[in-house]
């Protein structure tokens, strides 16, 4: 062989492993730099647990929320554009059940097709941070999903819900309710709030609920985060947030998250009773509500109203392992 060619040959197979390397590396690392995920389609969808998600990303309120695993549609209320439907003051409601009901008045509005709470979920294929899926933002105005089995999880469970919280500092004390599909007497379901801290005025925490069967104030169980108080954006600072509630029938374990962190936010010997009767609302609570004896087809005005900015609302079959939450809220957030 002549010294020129076994000069040769390194080259030559330098250049080989060079266009492997153009082809199989360059293109893999290109898609690993993008850092926006489509939560949705990537996160969301592919988990083998799901068994609902409403992404309330509609335009309008006479769109159905679209539910994409089993169909299990919502009605936006909207009380300020379908007057018919709430001929009575939104929030308003004769003898409430029991006298500690923490609740506050609402105009009953919902404002659709607003700008996005989860950046990881950038419109496809631009993947631009910049345009991501929008979000409703409700005050007092909710989401009425009428009940159906096949997305109340009869054991373990996780929800979780991307929010952002809009009341004002001074506004009267009130739970605000994320989601609700809790029965009372016996209490069962389960929903996602923020409610006031007993010891500092004008301060909330996040908190999960489930129903223990049992009745009255003992029929609940509740679980309230011990990290950061909840940041309201009315006070200048844009604050997304990510929740997760999540029950394991084997441990009998309520643990709630906030973007991703457990931070000791967990009660053991939990007893989980599933709601078997009534809807599932987004964006006020306390579906239970007897319905009115004027208007027997017509539920009672609900209690605890939203005011913030809603979005990704899912349900799943299982107790999402801790390292699973981490992942949603990075890849929510464009971080993965």
């Amino acid at each position: 062989m002549s010294a020129s060619l076994i000069v040769l040959i390194p080259v030559i197979l330098l250049g080989i492993v060079g266009l492997f390397c153009f082809v199989g590396c360059i293109l893999p690392a290109y898609e690993a730099d993008l850092p926006y995920t489509q939560y949705t389609g990537k996160t969301v969808l592919l988990n083998s647990a799901i068994i609902a998600y409403w992404p309330l990303g509609e335009a309008k309120d006479t769109d159905p929320a679209a539910e994409l695993i089993s169909g299990n549609t919502g009605s936006y209320i909207d009380s300020t554009t379908t007057p018919s439907l709430y001929p009575w003051p939104a929030f308003v409601i004769p003898d409430p059940p029991g006298p500690d009901v923490q609740s506050a008045d609402a105009p009953g509005a919902i404002a659709f097709a607003q700008p996005g709470l989860v950046i990881g979920d950038a419109v496809q294929p631009a993947n631009d941070p910049a345009i991501i899926t929008p979000c409703v933002v409700v005050n007092g105005g909710y989401v009425d999903v009428p009940f159906n089995v096949k997305f109340i999880p009869p054991k373990s469970f996780t929800i979780e819900a991307w929010v952002r919280a809009g009341w004002a500092p001074d506004a009267p004390l009130a739970h605000r309710f994320v989601l609700d599909s809790r029965d009372f007497n016996p209490c069962t379901g389960f929903g996602l709030l923020a409610k006031p801290d007993e010891n500092q005025s004008g301060v909330y925490h996040w908190a999960g609920v489930v129903g223990n069967g049992g009745s009255g104030g003992e029929g609940f169980t509740t679980v309230t985060s011990d990290g950061p108080a909840v940041v309201l954006s009315s006070t200048g600072t844009p604050a997304s947030t990510y929740l997760a509630l999540t029950y394991d029938d084997l441990t009998q374990t309520l643990t709630l998250y906030v973007n991703g962190e457990e931070g000791g936010t967990k009660l053991t010997s939990v007893v989980y009773m599933p709601n078997s009767t009534q809807p599932l609302w987004i964006g006020a609570g306390a579906p239970y509500v007897p319905r009115r004896p004027q208007e027997p087809d017509v539920v009672g005005s609900p209690l605890f109203p939203f005011v913030g900015a809603l979005q990704d609302v899912a349900i799943y079959s299982e107790a999402l392992k801790s390292d699973v939450i981490s992942k949603h809220f990075k890849n929510g957030n464009g971080l993965e």
